[in-house]
């Protein structure tokens, strides 16, 4: 895919007289990228790597016995005539190979020469360094004979024994945590807290330390140099890095990609020491201690070092296995041969790419690392600015610089004095204020589709659950479940003894209360007057036992389908009262009770704007089912209509902790209550709807469902704003 230079180049006689060489120092290794043989210049003064085809390092190593580039050229067409270099390309890698600073030449002035490209290339790395806040180096020490020194530690930690002994720790530090997910949950609750911010730096950085001492040890197992050490900036966060590049120059593939793995797998054996010592210890400082070592090694590490869209070590893992060194560069460049070529129109733009599969996966690369930094960006905003929103809107106002205004002036200088688009400048400008005014008409003049969603349940009308009215043992099931019953009918049927044993025994106290009041009434007629409230307690037990003997078998409390799944488990047990035994429900006619939030509760009572609602059952988000009837309640409340709506049921509402008091004991034995993770933190508004008959939907009381409803057409820079204001609103109470 790439577009060849010209054999012939109007340039060539300005650079065929001249003697040029490689600077001393600069070392060649060969290596193999995707079946290919390639060669890597390396520097060590500069610490720069220069990866070339085979055919630019014949004509490199022709220049080193030849008189002149000229004769150098000609050498190389007289060996090799198909697969020498053209002069335009002879003259591209001489500026390239210029630019870094790795050729001297026979003109004088050469040394203020290469001084001069060093001064400029330290200039560009500081330029860069201050424009990347994300990613700023400083250099402090050179561990290079450290390590040497102790060589013994990486020869320890990258063997079979020190592997194993890595398993043992991350799968014992996991089964930890899993076993502990609660205590682990509660942990996390204080994680930001001011208390905790100092503590969860300083475990942070030495847990980095020691995860750049990862990188350096396996860079000198295998051969290389770690020839610098210092501070990055990440985030604003000053943290240890170390330059193990060297590892750029090995020919085993997986060697380098174990060096880049290395301080991710020393940080997640620290996570999994972290994770036994936390959940062996009680409250205090060692305990708060390794429960941040835990989300500093492994939460972090997941998040920017393992991800390969951020110029990490995932990053460098991955260039390495595709064998593509310098991936985002070479995608942005892909990017902008794109650009130039097909909306510029500059046809002598050249394409970084060496097919067309390879151009296409370096612009999806670079389209996803650009929206992954973003959203990691606005993500991170979001959770400093909820904790400390001072700090949240300095860095926002940093980022909008580097991320808005920045892109911005640059790209208004290369359309205006980049040299390139000299010949396609006018076009160039104009598709460009073309393309800016067609996004902007787009998201600002343009109707699109407009929702918002409601989470709801699904209810059928009617629908009760079928409790255990008094204690007894289970003789019979006599409807199984799945079965449709009339209200009233009989569904199982229980026995008490004890209950048979009371009757007995009231009747023997009714007969003596009786003969009691018939003697009484002949010698003691103020006895006989006081016994009447004896006769009605009497009477009022009676009535209770004739209840309680009734209950005993549990009657259908409506029409409908009767299901109790778990009610063959208690045949011949002993139930308790109250005991939830199962629920019948309607099968033809069911309802939605959703909640919807405060953010949008002003479209909803304002019926000209909802043209339509749809309703989607999880599970089941193939078909869509119409509402018959819609119906909002204008009155907020905080009570959800089912638990299963709330974050403790796997909904989405934000609810309280739940109480204590109110609860009951279900089928499965396990003790709840109705108000349990029902109550919301912040006030929701019903919206209940009847659902049109679908044969091809299968609705259950209970299932949660998305209630999706259709709002006027509009722009979607007036609904991204919307949202916008919304979300401050609601997070920082604007």
């Amino acid at each position: 895919m790439s577009t060849p230079l010209p054999t012939f180049d109007e340039s060539w006689h300005q650079v065929t007289p001249r003697r040029v060489r490689l600077r001393p120092g600069v070392e060649i290794h060969a290596q193999r990228f995707r079946g290919q043989r390639w060669y890597v210049l390396r520097d060590h003064l500069s610490g720069k790597f220069f990866r070339v085809r085979p055919a630019a390092y014949t004509f490199i190593t022709e220049m080193e016995r030849s008189a002149n580039v000229g004769e150098a050229w000609e050498r190389c067409m007289t060996a090799e005539p198909d697969h020498a270099p053209g002069q335009g390309e002879v003259v591209h890698l001489l500026s390239q190979l210029h630019r870094a600073g790795l050729l001297r030449s026979d003109v004088e002035g050469d040394v203020e020469g290469l001084a001069e490209v060093f001064a400029k290339e330290k200039q560009r790395d500081a330029v860069q360094r201050w424009t990347n806040l994300l990613f700023f180096r400083m250099p402090l020490w050179c561990p290079d004979a450290f390590l040497r020194s102790t060589a013994w530690v990486g020869t320890a930690m990258f063997s079979r024994w020190g592997l194993l002994l890595w398993l043992v720790l991350v799968g014992w530090g996991s089964a930890e945590v899993v076993s502990n997910w609660a205590a682990f949950a509660t942990d996390s609750s204080g994680l930001l807290g001011a208390a905790n911010l100092l503590w969860m730096y300083v475990v942070m950085v030495v847990i980095k330390v020691l995860h750049e001492f990862g990188h350096g040890y396996a860079c000198r197992r295998l051969g290389g140099e770690v020839p610098e050490m210092g501070v990055m900036l990440l985030l604003f966060n000053p943290l240890p890095y170390v330059d193990a590049s060297a590892s750029t120059a090995f020919r085993n593939k997986w060697h380098r990609i174990l060096v880049g793995a290395a301080g991710m797998l020393v940080e997640i054996g620290i996570a999994g020491i972290a994770a036994i010592v936390w959940s062996h210890s009680g409250t205090g400082a060692v305990h708060n201690l390794a429960f941040n070592a835990i989300i500093a090694a492994s939460v972090v590490t997941l998040v920017f070092n393992v991800n390969p869209l951020l110029r990490y070590d995932g990053y460098h893992m991955l260039s390495d296995w595709l064998e593509t060194p310098n991936l985002q560069g070479r995608a942005s460049q892909m990017m902008l041969h794109l650009t130039d070529h097909y909306l510029f129109g500059l046809k002598s733009s050249r394409s970084p790419a060496e097919t067309t599969g390879e151009g296409i996966w370096l612009a999806i690369y670079w389209v996803c690392s650009w929206a992954y930094r973003l959203m990691i960006t606005f993500g991170i905003l979001l959770i400093v600015s909820l904790n400390y929103l001072g700090f949240g809107m300095l860095m926002a106002v940093v980022f909008g610089f580097m991320w808005v205004v920045l892109p911005v002036i640059k790209s208004i200088q290369y359309l205006l004095f980049s040299p390139k688009l000299e010949r396609c400048r006018l076009r160039a400008c104009g598709v460009s204020g073309g393309l800016v005014a067609v996004v902007l008409a787009f998201l600002v003049l343009i109707p699109m589709p407009y929702y918002f969603r409601a989470e709801g349940v699904v209810r059928a009308e009617p629908f009760a659950r079928v409790y255990v009215g008094v204690d007894g043992r289970m003789a019979k099931l006599l409807v199984p479940s799945g079965t449709l019953v009339k209200q009233g009918t009989p569904l199982v049927e229980l026995e008490n003894a004890e209950l048979s044993h009371e009757k007995d025994l009231l009747k023997g106290q009714v007969a003596l209360a009786e003969a009691h009041q018939r003697l009484a009434l002949d010698t003691d007629p103020a006895r006989y007057a006081s016994m009447k409230s004896y006769f009605l307690a009497l009477a009022l037990r009676r009535t209770r036992l004739e209840e309680d003997t009734r209950a005993l078998t549990v009657l259908a409390p409506c029409d409908g389908l009767w299901l109790a799944p778990d009610a063959f488990q208690y045949q011949s047990n002993m139930l308790p009262r109250g005991l939830e035994l199962g629920v019948v429900q309607n099968t033809e006619a069911f309802a939605v009770s959703a909640v919807v939030r405060q953010d949008d509760v002003s479209r909803l009572f304002t019926p000209e704007q909802v043209h339509g609602t749809e309703v989607r059952v999880r599970g089941q988000e193939g078909r869509m089912l119409g509402v018959a009837s819609f119906n909002a309640i204008p009155a907020e409340r905080q009570d959800l209509p089912s638990a299963a709506l709330g974050i403790l049921g796997g909904g989405k509402v934000a609810v309280e902790n739940p109480g204590a008091q109110g609860r009951r004991q279900t089928s499965s034995g396990a003790m709840t209550s109705d108000d349990e993770g029902r109550h919301a933190k912040e006030p929701i508004f019903e919206i209940r709807a009847l659902l049109q008959p679908d044969a091809s939907v299968k609705l259950l009381h209970g299932q949660r469902v998305v209630v999706r409803m259709t709002l006027e057409s509009t722009p979607l820079a007036a609904q991204w704003w919307r949202s916008l204001r919304q979300t401050f609103q609601r997070t920082y109470k604007l």
